[in-house]
């Protein structure tokens, strides 16, 4: 069920970073922290399969497939990274941090599935199957605190992403994962607890979607930074303040090196 999984790398110089986008989203959706992260760390970023331009994984997958396709992109890297996860790509870093630490030097999750109170299981059902615009862009600006935000052309280039053969029922078989993620992921979070790996976490104060659960959060530990008026997509929406915790997170990560 293996698929390679290709990383692009941004620039920069220094740890290296590689970015996980989360559900229905690709490596695009980091464009508004991309440059300001490249002037401390050396930054890759990758679709996830059966986002962007990852093709599906056949069968039915887990998150450990997809776990499994990161770490096959990590080794190829031959170092050790941080990784900064969205969402899915919270968990998805969260799992190979627990199963193969010595190739993370370092976990910043954005709203990481698995340590919320639950992503809302309407959502996750309702969006494989859309298919026209009107509905895809009420349901992309759930995501948001400013709806503005989210143009049309981002419904647009998602119906046909949807449209592709494959798409839609491997994201279907992603959601259904993702609603059982609290229960699945837990023994991934009790390892990363146990060890010495350096953890940011930032979490929208207004996300509707994963909303934030702070006794969770105390027990897995690190740092957190919570952010006022501010949904699921932080480092969308908060952009400035999101790079500025991580850029800070990088530079103390790159002094324990």
């Amino acid at each position: 069920m293996s698929e390679e999984l290709r990383l692009h790398r941004v620039g920069g110089v220094g740890s290296d970073v590689l970015l996980l986008h989360g559900f229905g989203a690709d490596r695009m959706s980091w464009l508004a922290n991309q440059y300001e992260l490249s002037q401390v760390a050396n930054v890759h970023a990758c679709d996830l399969p059966a986002h962007g331009d990852q093709p599906a994984l056949c069968g039915e997958v887990e998150l450990s497939d997809i776990a499994n396709a990161v770490i096959g992109g990590l080794e190829s890297l031959r170092r050790s990274c941080v990784l900064v996860g969205h969402s899915l790509g919270g968990s998805i870093a969260v799992e190979v941090a627990a199963r193969c630490p010595q190739l993370v030097s370092g976990l910043a999750l954005l709203s990481p599935a698995g340590l919320g109170n639950g992503v809302d299981q309407d959502f996750l059902e309702r969006f494989p199957d859309l298919s026209d615009r009107d509905p895809a862009l009420a349901m992309l600006r759930r995501l948001v605190v400013r709806p503005r935000l989210i143009a049309p052309s981002v419904a647009d280039r998602l119906l046909q992403h949807l449209a592709q053969p494959a798409i839609r029922p491997a994201l279907r078989t992603i959601a259904r994962k993702l609603v059982q993620v609290d229960v699945s992921l837990q023994p991934h979070l009790a390892a990363v607890v146990a060890s010495s790996v350096p953890r940011l976490v930032i979490w929208g104060e207004q996300d509707g979607i994963n909303q934030i659960h702070r006794a969770k959060l105390a027990e897995f530990g690190g740092q957190v930074v919570s952010l006022p008026e501010t949904g699921h997509l932080p480092h969308i929406e908060s952009s400035k303040a999101v790079n500025d915790a991580l850029t800070n997170f990088l530079n103390i990560v790159g002094e324990k090196r």
